[in-house]
């Protein structure tokens, strides 16, 4: 049990490094890109996206992720896993490429049809990526998959797509950046678990393999309604410029809330299926809450000088769409952290009893939405977000222990310092403004000085971070620099 603690945490840690310099380079890059490129390209790739990020689905069908909740992992397990993951990618591959012409119709935009059926093959390599993916995420190597993405995305978007974009290859450069990133990310995870290619179409386990991954199938699903429809629908009602300035927004606040997310989930569904974590989920959520809390408000506070700063004046228009679905970001990852309760709960099922009226409910409020701006869409998906977490806690209060008192000591320093933080900075920047400062000035000195009140209110208020924090903070302490793991140790003491 030590030793999986340590694997667990050593996970989190490497995980957390990995995407910070992922999040860092998935910002430079996209900015890059988008200043390049600009909203109609962008919303031209969103289209291909929407249709990719659905198929996957299809392609992976979720058999390769019961990979990680089986107790064994059998040479016949795998080989199954993987030959129905090669023949259902080629069916998905297919299937996507000869309807490319309809779903540009559906989103009244031709060109979208050579997008669509360029990204198709992103569904095959994605199909066969997720043996190895979900056996490395079993094992806890996490730090494989950090690597193999930051590699990944540098070919894909920075050796490649970035000089094809320079070179006027406009959407075509989004395109081929992402099959080039799924490419490498597969090469680089196989050759870190070499799992058997022998096909084999069924044998005596298989029978629980596919009802597992007809759950998570059906579940995924729906999520990704719940997370997708608003483009969908927008992109139907809407120019391509406005489907790219609300996908380059969401994209923006959404990668790093998702990379954090993928990296804690997994784990979190691994080590607390064999060892209690009553203590650590309270620990992990109100570090979350302490770090993502202060961060999307401020965000909010300050979305027009921040999207200035970053995307330049032709991107001036998603400044009204990142204030809402910044505040969106924390309720998508604390209700990342409620589904695996239900997992482990042995109920995954009731997850998607949730979800379902959710989504359809999403598909109403998102049209009707439509109907008035792309903006009232954004603000629809703030409360569409907060209805979801709600009912999700509300079932995994039934299956587990999750006293509501526990749940508030975790969040209220988060919050006290979400406030704090977004008042001083919408305060500062508009006295920025009125100094007559750059935007790429503003947000820098924005950045510095609220940082600075962040962590002088984290390191004097009592109280911030509840005590079930402490032994994960000793942890990390005992893992980091010096002038760090004493600030940390700091914290500890002052709780």
């Amino acid at each position: 049990m030590k030793d999986l603690a340590s694997r667990s945490l050593s996970a989190v840690f490497w995980g957390g490094g990995g995407s910070v310099i992922r999040i860092v380079l998935q910002i430079a890059t996209q900015i890059a890109l988008a200043r390049i490129l600009g909203p109609e390209q962008y919303g031209l790739f969103a289209i291909g996206a929407i249709v990719i990020s659905f198929s996957n689905f299809f392609s992976d069908v979720g058999i390769a992720y019961g990979l990680i909740q089986k107790a064994e992992v059998t040479q016949q397990d795998l080989r199954f896993v993987f030959t129905w993951q090669v023949v259902i990618g080629l069916l998905v591959t297919a299937v996507v490429a000869g309807l490319s012409g309809p779903i540009a119709w559906f989103f009244g935009d031709v060109q979208a049809q050579g997008v669509v059926a360029g990204l198709a093959v992103v569904c095959l390599i994605n199909a066969l990526t997720a043996p190895a993916l979900n056996l490395l995420k079993r094992n806890l190597d996490i730090k494989r998959i950090q690597i193999a993405n930051i590699i990944s995305y540098v070919a894909g978007y920075v050796v490649v797509g970035i000089p094809l974009a320079l070179s006027g290859a406009t959407v075509w450069a989004l395109v081929t950046a992402w099959v080039v990133q799924a490419s490498v990310t597969l090469l680089i995870l196989y050759s870190g678990v070499r799992h058997p290619l022998q096909p084999l179409f069924w044998f005596e386990g298989a029978r629980k393999i596919v009802r597992y991954g007809a759950t998570v199938l059906v579940t995924n699903i729906t999520n990704w309604l719940i997370g997708n429809i608003e483009r969908v629908v927008i992109a139907r009602f809407f120019a391509t410029r406005e489907i790219g300035l609300y996908a380059t927004s969401y994209n923006l606040l959404y990668g790093p809330v998702a990379s954090l997310m993928g990296i804690v989930q997994p784990v979190f569904f691994s080590a607390a299926s064999r060892i209690a974590l009553d203590r650590q989920r309270v620990a992990l959520i109100a570090l979350a809450a302490v770090i993502v809390l202060p961060l999307f408000a401020s965000i909010s506070a300050i979305a027009h000088t921040f999207v200035l700063a970053l995307y330049g004046a032709k991107w001036e228009g998603s400044a009204e769409l990142v204030a809402p679905l910044a505040l969106a970001m924390p309720l998508f990852l604390f209700w990342g952290f409620t589904t695996p309760l239900l997992w482990l709960g042995g109920a995954p099922e009731r997850e998607f009893k949730v979800q379902l009226p959710m989504a359809l409910l999403w598909v109403g409020v998102s049209w009707l939405a439509a109907h008035h701006s792309v903006v009232a869409v954004a603000w629809a998906v703030v409360v569409l977000f907060a209805l979801r977490y709600v009912l999700i806690l509300s079932v995994a209060r039934q299956l587990m222990p999750l006293p509501l008192a526990g749940l508030w000591r975790a969040v209220r320093g988060g919050l006290l310092l979400a406030l704090v933080c977004a008042a001083f900075v919408a305060a500062f920047d508009g006295w920025l403004i009125t100094a007559g400062v750059s935007a790429l000035g503003r947000l820098a000195t924005d950045g510095v000085v609220t940082t600075a009140i962040y962590l002088l209110i984290l390191t004097i208020v009592p109280g911030v971070i509840p005590t079930e924090c402490d032994e994960l903070i000793e942890r990390l302490a005992a893992r980091s620099p010096k002038p760090l793991a004493r600030w940390l140790q700091l914290l500890v003491r002052g709780v």
